[in-house]
């Protein structure tokens, strides 16, 4: 069952309880709603993807997890030069690692980042250096 046919059958359901003014059982209701929702996860879960879908979804590049295929690390199967991975062996990168790519250039943002980094001073190993490298000259 995908999430359109789980929203479309209990979206129905409703519609008619409130048609016909029907009074259910909490218990009972909430028990099949979530045998509906478990069989939605695992059909997502059983879903097939290749690459470059599965890095979009992990949250990792493509070349690490064709490298985590090559070390069997990751399963996924081979189908000529394809690979293609099930939904629930990938690893999940964590939201605050991710890089978040806005697709354009920003210049003013890099040039604040840059202003940022010349306003604080030099690390302590930097300092020795430039001061022996003038000393020399």
């Amino acid at each position: 069952m995908t999430r359109e046919e789980f929203r479309a059958r209990w979206n129905a359901r409703l519609t008619e309880c409130v048609r016909l003014g029907i009074l259910v059982d909490g218990e009972r209701f909430c028990r099949e709603v979530l045998a509906d929702f478990d069989a939605v996860i695992m059909s997502e879960d059983d879903r097939v993807l290749g690459l470059a879908d599965a890095a979009e979804a992990s949250g990792y590049c493509s070349d690490h997890l064709r490298r985590l295929f090559r070390q069997g690390v990751l399963p996924g199967e081979r189908r000529g030069r394809r690979i293609f991975f099930r939904s629930a062996d990938l690893p999940r990168k964590p939201k605050s690692e991710r890089i978040q790519s806005f697709g354009r250039y920003d210049p003013v943002a890099d040039a604040r980042q840059v202003m940022a980094r010349l306003a604080r001073p030099p690390a302590p190993g930097r300092l020795r250096r430039q001061e022996s490298q003038t000393e020399a000259t």
